[in-house]
């Protein structure tokens, strides 16, 4: 095989390998048994400072498989009842921003039982800094 074919086999191997991506949901690997899927937080409420952080996002665990689900995975979406009073900051940290009370409500899709949602709502009290 002279040099040029070589080439255009090495790119045409390229272009097939680069166009296939596999599509990461999270999914619980090797043998589930499980019927369903709820979601639990720890700690099940957050009480933070006006500029406070928690110093760490909450994670959501797969019950009863206890799998943590990373923030910002494919099938998890957060969401506040009210944005203005906390966020999750740009360090991916939860933050109080102003005094008042939100929900952190966390929907999970289950991609192991037929796309079924699952969500946990989060209670954040966030009060004036000292």
């Amino acid at each position: 095989m002279n040099k040029s074919k070589l080439m255009f086999a090495a790119i045409a191997a390229c272009v097939a390998l680069a166009g296939c991506n596999k599509k990461d949901f999270n999914a619980i690997t090797g043998t589930d048994t499980s019927t369903s899927v709820t979601l639990s937080n720890d700690p099940p409420s957050y009480n933070l400072t006006v500029g406070g952080t928690a110093g760490f996002a909450p994670v959501a665990t797969l019950e009863p498989q206890n799998v943590a689900i990373a923030n910002g995975s494919t099938n998890m979406t957060f969401a506040f009842s009210n944005p203005a009073v906390a966020e999750i900051n740009g360090n991916g940290d939860l933050q109080g921003d102003a005094v008042g009370t939100t929900t952190l409500t966390i929907t999970y899709t289950d991609v192991v039982h037929n796309f079924a949602t699952t969500t946990l709502a989060i209670p954040i009290t966030v009060t004036a800094a000292p």
